[in-house]
């Protein structure tokens, strides 16, 4: 209850205005001797005073109320997030709802009271004096102070709202869709709103007071002049209030934007920026929390990214196994954290090796799962040493029901075994790694589709000799579907095969960062696709 009383004698606070233009009304209007030619008591005065005082605080009252039973329950604001801001964002325009009819009643009761006390005390009273003190008292009160109240309003709500956002509230999308209420506090329209109630409608009223004072009087007019100069300063003094509010506001808001520029420059996405006002700067703060949330996102995914692109470089092999006379060297580079692309050298108990290299379609974590999937069905099936083409059989079935559709996996699988020199195989739609020797280059083609797209298939097995010197270049299609930077021509499996027949000769240690070099001096581009390379030589 102490918390909102208090919040409530700040907002009073606030409302300073308010008693300056009535008290600037009545100085005004006592010095040019208006006050004294009406009959205007020191009574009169106070007990305007009271009235003033009981009709604006009891407006203030009615616009604060359901702030305060927001306020009187501040634990856990979070739980209340949509009713926080609705009552929040609704706050100006039942502000202005609340002054208004405030002004409007106070407006009426001076015309009445003054006109009262000048006719009972047989003052000089015409119609066209009445005219011109009812402009003023309907100027006033009835514009002046709502417009000053709902800046007010404004300036507390700022403050308001920037202590509820270290409690996670108005960081968001803005709670308010009143049309008219986003023209009374847009940034853009506020200074023609200031323009229309302390410029444009005073020079009107202004001008008909001038048509007033010539067609009167010489009492009249200097009563109507009189009022004037009480017109002219509460309309300076207001203008003058209301600029330095919409200004104070816009200050306010600015410096939470480039606080939270500030924070986004350096690389702190886990701040939000506090959405102050629920105008084009509200949008701008809401633009950057949601931008900040998409980089803090990005950031734990790059997070993710990298344990999961550790996980994955374990799955693949460290070391090549030690095969008498054969040299084995792997290579692996993907476009993302984490690929589809798989090799692996899977050594038997009985001396023989399964060479494996796949390719998985698409990339990133999808192809990365179907990728760790094959590699536990591989290291399985060769565990319990099927013969490669059952194997395929199985893996094609499997991946058959697993996949997604659409998805597929071409897939090189051969059976080194280095006591007879010879390698039996089964491509399954990938592309023909290329066997190379002093005879020429030959390649292993595919005679099945990938695994994954058609079930019940039969997967031929190919068988192929080693003699001495020759070499087995296994890899995916991110090499020969490299392109350049010019022209966007692709590397192609003829370059490919020239590229290797001209280091035939080279350690086959040396065979990925030969490649690289070529590649790169193509102009590839990393991005284009996953990059796998398994190289065997016999020696």
């Amino acid at each position: 209850m102490g918390i909102a009383d208090k919040n409530f004698r700040h907002y009073l606070v606030y409302l300073w205005p308010l008693p300056v233009i009535f008290l600037l009304g009545q100085v005004v209007m006592r010095a040019n001797g208006n006050a004294t030619n009406l009959g205007i008591t020191s009574a009169v005065s106070i007990m305007d005073a009271v009235v003033f005082i009981v009709l604006f605080c009891g407006a203030a009252w009615w616009s604060f109320r359901p702030l305060k039973a927001l306020l009187m329950t501040p634990d856990h604001p979070e739980k209340h997030r949509r009713l926080i801001e609705s009552v929040m964002a609704d706050f100006p325009w039942r502000t202005l709802k609340g002054y208004t009819i405030a002004g409007w009643i106070f407006a009426i009761y001076l015309i009445i009271v003054i006109s009262s006390v000048a006719l009972m005390g047989e003052h000089l009273f015409t119609w066209r004096m009445f005219l011109a003190l009812t402009l003023n008292f309907c100027f006033g009160a009835g514009v002046l102070a709502p417009a000053l109240a709902v800046s007010s309003s404004i300036v507390y709500s700022t403050r308001l709202r920037s202590k509820f956002a270290l409690q996670g509230l108005f960081v968001s999308e803005l709670s308010s869709s009143k049309r008219v209420e986003r023209y009374l506090i847009s940034s853009q329209y506020r200074p023609w709103l200031i323009f229309l109630s302390t410029g444009f409608l005073p020079i009107l009223i202004l001008g008909l007071f001038v048509y007033l004072a010539q067609a009167g009087e010489v009492a009249e007019e200097y009563f109507i002049l009189s009022q004037a100069m009480v017109l002219v300063s509460m309309s300076i003094c207001g203008g003058m209030i209301l600029v330095w509010f919409l200004s104070h506001t816009l200050k306010q808001v600015t410096r939470s934007l480039k606080k939270g520029l500030h924070h986004l420059a350096e690389g702190h996405f886990t701040g939000r920026v506090p959405v102050l006002i629920d105008d084009e700067f509200g949008e701008l703060a809401r633009g950057l929390n949601t931008a900040m949330h998409g980089l803090q996102e990005r950031e734990d995914l790059k997070d993710s990214l990298a344990i999961a692109a550790e996980i994955q470089q374990g799955l693949l092999p460290k070391h090549a196994p030690v095969i008498p006379f054969y040299k084995l060297e792997g290579f692996q580079q993907t476009c993302y954290s984490v690929g589809g692309d798989y090799f692996d050298y899977i050594a038997l108990e009985d001396g023989r090796v399964w060479l494996v290299v796949a390719d998985v379609s698409g990339k990133g974590y999808p192809a990365a799962l179907t990728m760790a999937n094959l590699q536990a069905m591989l290291r399985g099936l060769a565990m319990v040493d099927w013969p490669i083409e059952v194997a395929a059989d199985y893996l094609n079935g499997a991946l058959c029901d697993s996949l997604a559709a659409g998805r597929f996996v071409t897939l090189f699988m051969g059976k080194l075994q280095p006591e007879s020199h010879s390698m039996m195989w089964v491509n399954a739609g990938h592309v023909p790694p290329l066997l190379a020797n002093s005879e020429g280059i030959r390649p292993l083609e595919a005679s099945a589709p990938p695994l994954g797209l058609v079930k019940g298939i039969t997967y031929e097995v190919g068988r192929t000799d080693f003699k001495q010197g020759d070499t087995l270049l296994i890899y995916t299609d991110g090499v020969t579907e490299s392109s350049s930077r010019v022209g966007k021509e692709l590397f192609g499996e003829a370059r490919l095969r020239k590229w290797l027949a001209n280091h035939i000769a080279d350690p086959l240690d040396q065979y990925p960062t030969l490649l690289l070099e070529e590649l790169n001096n193509y102009g590839r581009n990393e991005l284009d696709d996953d990059l796998t390379l398994l190289c065997v030589r016999r020696e």
